[in-house]
């Protein structure tokens, strides 16, 4: 948990008597908030980037030579445990997901920044979400990559 404020440093002992792990993110109210938000821009729309790219990847049966490829400009990211880890939380939870975005969206314009891969993340956590109520996909999650990328890969298509 990430506190903030002029006295978030005084709940460090008590919170972390109670077993929870707890940062301060800084003197001023708002900066926790801030980081959450802004983070989000990166850990959702990579959730997203990874739905596209993959889903394509499957469709043109090039999975392992994409991941392989990527593993080459992040050597410290094992997509073949990414790839599954992003797909499930986006079929679970892509519906809160996405609105959290919007409101990330809009953080961002209240900063100055257009947010145009955050808006198209709400749109592709949306999505997911939607797909991942069907029961194909919710029989996948536990699976491996391959299986769930399949099913969402069925799903997206029969939606369109």
């Amino acid at each position: 948990m990430l506190l903030a404020g002029p006295d978030a440093a005084t709940l460090l002992a008590p919170l972390g008597a109670l077993g929870m792990r707890v940062s301060v993110a800084g003197a001023e109210v708002g900066a926790a908030s801030a980081i959450k938000m802004v983070r989000s821009v990166m850990i959702k729309g990579i959730e997203a980037l990874t739905l596209e790219c993959f889903l394509a990847a499957a469709r043109a049966g090039v999975v392992d030579q994409v991941a392989a490829s990527l593993e080459n400009n992040y050597p410290g990211l094992d997509w073949s445990k990414t790839i599954p880890y992003n797909l499930e939380r986006m079929a679970r939870h892509g519906e809160r997901r996405a609105s959290e975005m919007e409101e990330v969206a809009e953080t961002l314009r209240e900063l100055g920044v257009e947010p145009l891969m955050s808006n198209a993340a709400v749109k592709r956590q949306r999505e997911m979400g939607q797909i991942g109520t069907q029961q194909s996909v919710l029989g996948a999650l536990e699976k491996d990559g391959g299986a769930i990328l399949n099913a969402i890969s069925a799903a997206a298509r029969d939606r369109h």
